[in-house]
């Protein structure tokens, strides 16, 4: 008979059900992609060239740990009270707590166990699609790499497993402990909200060192990489811990320095909004401040995913100045070569004898060779124009464009009449400059298989721009395929749990709304503070985690390149798609809370 009315209860709020359940099924589907890497040491160790990737991965693993208890924690919470007051009443009609501590536990965990076998699934049909997405996009390199690994698949039954039956557990001894009278009328009971202003004092202080301290950490290891080890675990303590007290209390107190602002406050429905974000702000503090963070993680991991894609440019850029050279060019070739968005097209001529190849003078004083000035600290070539191709940057550039044979030759260039006196087989080389490497790149690499064929010896050689390509690119592409998949990961997830969060505690808001509308408050001022009040809360953690992401990128200026080149990019697209779990959300909540 319990079960049945229990039951019953649920099919009653299956709206609300299924928001909980869609935020549990969504944080078990990013644990497993998150942990499909984590977990894969063989993955780890051949995309990555720096030793600390696995330990970066474990801490990594320690915070999502923790933003997923909490997350279940939240959600443990908004279980038990969508259903107390039913347990109230069945304890009237003479239940025994016992059984209705067995029924709890039963529906708690039976919810969890469900939400953990499909996200899993959809953790593993996600992490094969966007993998492949990713891969495919930016013509990346990886191995070891499987969508459905097994050790991360029991990893997160256990861990799921573990923590729903220790939330069933709680809920039960809850409702064992709480008297009838208090579950019957739980709902009609105020939430009252702590003020200590002592307290708040001390918490912005807190909250500023903290922040501090971690800000400060992570720009030591960007100079001194060697305390990676040590900086990672202080940075992710101190930098959260400051987080959830700048939430606590700063934003608090802008709040309340905002209400005692009687020009604003008393303006339309500000006072109201700002007593709505003022109870929210403090009831939400844990959940905004793991946003923030997953905020930052997810765009931080992103900018540095495309920022490996820029060093890759980068680098490559700075060995070779020309993206196609030809041995000898024939129709075939030049027909591929027609086909791409050409810059600039030469020719050279040239004829070798035992040790030296010799080229026209006048060629390179009608069209002057372009080559990489090399710098190896900054990983940076500078384009050089010389008509005299005997100087050394120049002829080991030159010779690295031509066929393998002749790179221990010395370069020389002759007058023409020289030239034509010299007793050898005249031969060619064509360079040629696009107007973008990577918008030609399938072009160019068919013109590279093809030259390949041509010349057999060429292959492994690593004689084109091409080639260099290909072995930066297997170099960098793990560690780009691990930021943008985190990145995208973490996004999903953020953005679920403030959603799911908003939307969860919107029926408790409607008696709200509706009694503005009874007084006369016009439906476009209501519609109005939802969206200010919403705003407010996607604001907070966005413009922390951009903060912590900002300066968490001087960890890496020893690794990439202008870390902050075209970061503009990163940002832009990640703000779109949180603005639009922003619009989503508030018109869902408008759905409920204004019937």
């Amino acid at each position: 008979m319990l079960n049945k009315l229990a039951l019953s209860g649920i099919k009653h709020r299956l709206r609300d059900y299924s928001v909980l359940f869609s935020g549990l099924i969504i944080a078990s589907a990013i644990f497993y992609m998150f942990m499909s890497l984590a977990t894969n040491s063989a993955f780890l160790k051949s995309n990555s060239p720096a030793q600390a990737t696995s330990f970066i991965y474990g801490f990594g693993a320690v915070l999502l740990a923790i933003i997923t208890v909490v997350y279940i924690n939240y959600a443990n919470g908004f279980l038990l009270s969508m259903r107390q007051k039913e347990y109230g009443m069945f304890m009237m009609l003479g239940a025994k707590s016992s059984k209705i501590s067995k029924m709890i536990f039963i529906e708690t965990f039976t919810i969890g166990a469900i939400a953990t076998v499909l996200g899993s699934v959809i953790g593993i049909v996600a992490t094969s699609f966007v993998s492949q997405l990713v891969i495919n996009a930016l013509d990346m390199k990886v191995t070891h790499f499987n969508s459905f690994y097994l050790p991360a698949l029991l990893i997160t039954f256990a861990f799921f497993i573990v923590i729903f039956i220790i939330s069933a557990l709680k809920n039960s001894i809850s409702i064992r402990r709480t008297k009838v009278l208090t579950l019957l009328h739980k709902d009609s009971q105020p939430a009252r909200i702590k003020k200590n202003k002592a307290l708040k004092i001390f918490q912005v202080i807190l909250g500023i060192v903290f922040l501090a301290i971690g800000y400060a950490t992570m720009i030591i290891m960007g100079s001194n990489p060697i305390l990676i080890y040590l900086g990672v675990p202080v940075a992710l303590f101190t930098i959260v811990i400051g987080t959830y007290f700048t939430i606590n209390s700063v934003i608090t107190a802008v709040i309340a320095a905002l209400k005692r602002n009687k020009n604003f406050s008393q303006k339309g429905l500000n006072n109201f909004t700002l007593s709505q974000l003022s109870f929210r702000i403090s009831d939400y503090t844990k959940i905004l401040s793991m946003v923030a963070m997953m905020f930052a993680l997810a765009l931080g991991a992103i900018t540095v995913g495309l920022g490996f894609q820029n060093q890759i440019s980068t680098v490559v850029d700075g060995q070779n100045y020309y993206d196609v050279t030809v041995n000898n060019i024939n129709s075939a070739q030049q027909k591929r070569i027609d086909k791409l968005n050409v810059k600039t097209q030469t020719t050279y001529n040239y004829k070798t004898d035992k040790n030296t190849i010799y080229y026209q003078a006048s060629e390179f004083k009608k069209t002057p060779f372009k080559y990489q000035k090399f710098n190896m600290k900054s990983m940076v070539g500078k384009t050089v124009d010389t008509t005299d191709p005997s100087i050394a940057d120049a002829s080991y550039e030159l010779l690295n464009n031509n066929l393998p044979k002749y790179r221990m030759f010395k370069v020389s260039t002759v007058s023409d009449s020289k030239f034509d006196s010299i007793n050898s087989k005249t031969n060619s080389l064509t360079l040629v400059k696009t107007k973008s490497f990577n918008a030609n790149l399938s072009e160019i690499k068919k013109i590279n298989q093809a030259e390949q064929k041509r010349f057999p010896e060429l292959v492994g050689a690593a004689s084109s721009k091409y080639d260099s390509y290909v072995l930066v690119n297997g170099i960098f592409s793990g560690l780009e395929f691990m930021g943008l998949f985190l990145g995208i990961a973490f996004l999903a997830m953020l953005a679920s749990c403030l959603m799911f969060k908003i939307l969860s505690g919107a029926n408790s808001d409607v008696k709200r709304y509706n009694m503005l509308y009874k007084i006369g408050t016009r439906t476009k001022f209501l519609r109005s503070t939802i969206n200010k009040e919403i705003a407010v809360l996607f604001a907070v953690p966005a413009g922390l985690g951009i903060v912590h992401v900002l300066i968490g990128l001087q960890m890496f200026s020893k690794i990439l390149y202008k870390p902050y080149m075209n970061i503009e990019i990163p940002f832009g697209i990640f703000i779109i798609l949180y603005l639009g779990y922003y619009f989503v959300t508030r018109y869902l909540y408008k759905k409920i809370v204004l019937k």
